[in-house]
């Protein structure tokens, strides 16, 4: 991943804050200030703790995606136009459609983490916000990333769905007698004090 660029200041550029831009559409309205929620950029990190031990086993399991929700105040009916735009041109697009390359997104709090395409997990309507002639809708996005070139999950050779047992073989019947015999040898040394 190369180096994120730099933030723009919402405090010199207020206006660049208040929309974003996704598959080449602007968003309608405006979002509030606290409108943008989630997107932490996690390191995947799988920490391994022992009991009664000091520290830890780190394992990188890769950067799984960032996630979150973008909250838009509508409150024109240019901006309730610009939202049903929006709908049909990019978050109603088809799972499968969008699973292939995502959509492009540009926000300027995103750069710092690195965010540039997403899905479409899930849109709502127009909803009242509170005050008069204030509605508000939250789309929530999660950061498209390309497959891995190679499943990581694989099935155990002895679940097969065929059947076939091409795993390890079973113990045979005598290796299995002769560990029987050796734990009663035990016990029986165990019991004698031995």
């Amino acid at each position: 991943m190369a180096a994120p660029a730099p933030t723009i200041s919402p405090i010199s550029h207020a206006n660049d804050w208040q929309y974003f831009t996704i598959g080449g559409v602007n968003s309608p309205g405006s979002i509030p200030p606290d409108g943008i929620k989630g997107f932490k950029r996690e390191t995947g990190w799988d920490v391994k703790k022992g009991k009664g031990t000091v520290g830890a086993t780190l394992t990188l399991n890769g950067r799984p995606p960032c996630k979150g929700t973008i909250e838009l105040d509508l409150i024109t009916s240019a901006d309730f136009a610009g939202y049903d735009n929006l709908i049909a041109q990019v978050l109603a697009v088809d799972a499968k459609a969008q699973q292939q390359t995502g959509f492009g997104i540009y926000h300027p709090a995103f750069t710092s983490i690195g965010l540039t395409q997403v899905v479409v997990a899930y849109y709502t309507p127009p909803l009242p916000s509170g005050t008069k002639r204030k509605y508000r809708v939250t789309i929530e996005f999660i950061e498209w990333q390309p497959p891995p070139p190679v499943s990581a999950v694989s099935t155990p050779a002895s679940a097969a769905p065929d059947g076939s047992s091409k795993g390890p073989k079973p113990p045979s019947p005598e290796r299995l007698a002769k560990q029987q015999q050796i734990k009663v040898l035990q016990y029986q040394l165990k019991a004698a004090g031995r």
